[in-house]
């Protein structure tokens, strides 16, 4: 029981303390009145301008509304609350209604800007890109060509407007004819009377008359421009080699099987224009004295042997 009459107590020692601390507070904002900041004309005032006026007496702005005036410039205030002269507390909101400008405005001429340049432009002004056309015209590239509506056109700043950007002049297209079997010197003067250009000129040894075009790239019927890279492969002297007949040459030799107990297989073997062939001279006696005869073709190898034993090698020449 005792516990709870003590929490009983100190619960009402809180309340007179809360309740001692709230009569304080109020006799002092009776006692000490509020800071009053008087709110200055910010009407007719640029927006940007009207909030730096404001937040040098700690006071701040906010756009509650925008309307149409033929008589306010864009981004002017028109009304404010509360209104000037009217005492506020510190950090007092105050709510403006600025001006869209005339909701009729003439569009002003927009040819030869750059296209960021008359969005830029035209935003300053409350008008908006409705579209963007790009056409290929003798006139700087990325450049404003045409517009629409036509300049000082009186229109309503919700129409927008249409822009025409140019992408410069268009070069001319051509078809390569065939030129292959044609002079170099007669497609040099077929391609000086356009404006094109042969990018390379190879040579390929060839056959016949010298200075034909053989190949061509791009193919006939391709489509080029000024820009197009061409290529022509044209013959050059081809000088035909005469090729001297390789002629047949007989072979004479000696070998002599090496002294031992075994007889011993002769073998030749031959390398020449025909290839790689063996000639068997069967086994012979220790020590005889062996008589090779064999046919060569153009230059070669031969290459005498005694069972696996090399026994003597001669180079032929042609």
């Amino acid at each position: 029981m005792w516990l709870k009459s003590l929490l009983k107590g100190a619960l009402i020692i809180i309340c007179l303390w809360g309740l001692a601390i709230g009569v304080f507070v109020l006799t002092l904002r009776i006692l000490v009145p509020v800071e009053k900041i008087e709110v200055p004309s910010i009407t007719g005032k640029d927006v940007k301008e009207a909030a730096i006026l404001l937040g040098e007496r700690d006071l701040a702005l906010k756009v509650v509304g925008r309307r149409y005036s033929s008589e306010i410039p864009r981004d002017m205030v028109i009304s404010q609350v509360p209104f000037p002269g009217i005492k506020v507390s510190k950090n007092r909101v105050v709510e403006v209604v600025i001006s869209e400008g005339s909701k009729v405005v003439a569009i002003p001429s927009l040819k030869g800007k750059e296209l960021r340049e008359a969005e830029i432009y035209l935003s300053q002004k409350g008008l908006e890109i409705r579209d963007i056309g790009y056409v290929y015209v003798d006139y700087p590239p990325g450049k404003v060509f045409s517009q629409n509506p036509p300049p000082l056109t009186e229109v309503d700043r919700k129409e927008g407007v249409g822009l025409l950007v140019s992408l410069g002049k268009k070069e001319p297209a051509f078809y390569l004819p065939d030129f292959q079997g044609k002079r170099v010197e007669e497609v040099r003067n077929f391609f000086e009377k356009l404006p094109l250009k042969i990018g390379r000129i190879k040579e390929s040894p060839l056959k016949g008359e010298e200075g034909i075009v053989i190949s061509q790239f791009p193919p006939p019927g391709s489509k080029v421009d000024r820009e197009s890279f061409i290529e022509l492969t044209v013959s050059s002297f081809y000088e035909e080699k005469k090729i001297r007949p390789l002629k047949n040459k007989l072979f004479l030799s000696f070998a002599r099987v090496p002294l031992g107990f075994e007889k011993r297989e002769i073998k030749v073997v031959i390398e020449d224009s025909k290839g790689k062939r063996t000639i068997s001279y069967g086994k012979r006696e220790p020590g005889e004295r062996v008589g090779i005869i064999t046919e060569v073709k153009g230059e070669g190898e031969i290459r005498i042997y005694a069972g696996d034993e090399l026994v003597k090698m001669e180079k032929i020449d042609q």
